[in-house]
């Protein structure tokens, strides 16, 4: 993990937490993600349209990374959606988080992409993984399968292997861009980003639009709420800043790990703003997450 990495995912995640902290209390659904797209989509769309990339010089795989990322975008959101309706967004964003920190190691491992991470790495990974686990529960006697095992667990599976697919995608598509177009990181990362965007729209739009009870959802109120774009904004460019990282990493999974700081900026967002109570499961939880990034630094 270089410094530039660290600086990258640690503004990024700045702005993840804000932009989550603004969903928080929307209870979003799949309508208001399909808003949040449109809205990145408008964000980063001039960076790529001055970028002077030609996508005809770009190989076949390239496009495949592309259609991946894009569709892990679109499951992760439809998960995410599931959870945030049937538990509370606390319980079910930090488990959301959690599994693809793992996840994304053992399949990178497993299909030899970039580095192998060491043992203290991956047990620094094991330690946030912990930390994200932990943070849910108001107290450790909670700590029990039967607060984990309810009917929004297939949403926050869904949604964690959503990410891990995206993360390697997203990888990936990036590095093809940038090895085939001779242009600055951050225009091929607003370029892949976009097109990538695109992608997630246009099928998350068809989900949307295709089941019934899904597009009843779609009404005037939720154009008229200033959240979704604010969202979407805030969401673009942090996945920007993710982007541009992922090439000062020997590992892809580092990245993944990396974006776990959001969580504690997420408690300390919702401690000073909306006056949550941190209780000592959540704060050894923080603990927890903490520790297990100076591990994986080490």
């Amino acid at each position: 993990m270089t410094l530039t990495a660290f600086i990258l995912i640690f503004a990024s995640v700045i702005l993840h937490a804000l932009w989550h902290f603004i969903c928080k209390s929307a209870r979003p659904v799949p309508a208001f993600y399909m808003v949040v797209s449109a809205s990145c989509l408008c964000t980063t769309l001039p960076f790529a349209l001055t970028s002077g990339i030609d996508l005809t010089r770009l190989p076949p795989r390239f496009w495949l990374m592309l259609l991946g990322g894009g569709l892990s975008g679109m499951i992760c959101d439809i998960g995410l959606s599931r959870a945030y309706r049937l538990a509370d967004v606390s319980l079910a964003y930090p488990l959301a988080r959690a599994l693809p920190v793992i996840m994304t190691a053992f399949v990178t491992v497993l299909l030899g992409i970039g580095a192998t991470p060491s043992p203290l790495e991956l047990f620094g990974m094991l330690i946030i993984m912990s930390g994200c686990v932990l943070m849910p529960m108001k107290n450790f006697s909670d700590l029990h399968w039967k607060n984990y095992w309810n009917r929004a667990l297939l949403g926050i599976l869904v949604a964690a292997a959503g990410t891990t697919g995206y993360t390697i995608f997203d990888s990936e598509g990036v590095r093809l861009l940038l090895a085939n177009e001779d242009v600055a990181r951050w225009h091929g990362a607003a370029a892949y980003s976009s097109l990538r965007e695109s992608v997630l729209l246009l099928t998350l739009s068809c989900y949307v639009f295709a089941i019934p009870h899904e597009r009843a959802r779609v009404t005037k109120d939720l154009f008229r709420h200033p959240h979704p774009y604010l969202a979407g904004i805030g969401a673009a460019l942090a996945y920007l800043l993710i982007l541009i990282a992922m090439g000062f990493v020997t590992n892809v999974c580092f990245v993944q790990a990396f974006r776990q700081m959001s969580l504690p900026v997420g408690v300390l967002l919702g401690m000073f703003f909306l006056h949550e109570k941190c209780s000592a499961a959540k704060l050894t939880g923080v603990a927890l997450i903490v520790g297990g990034l100076i591990l994986t630094v080490l």
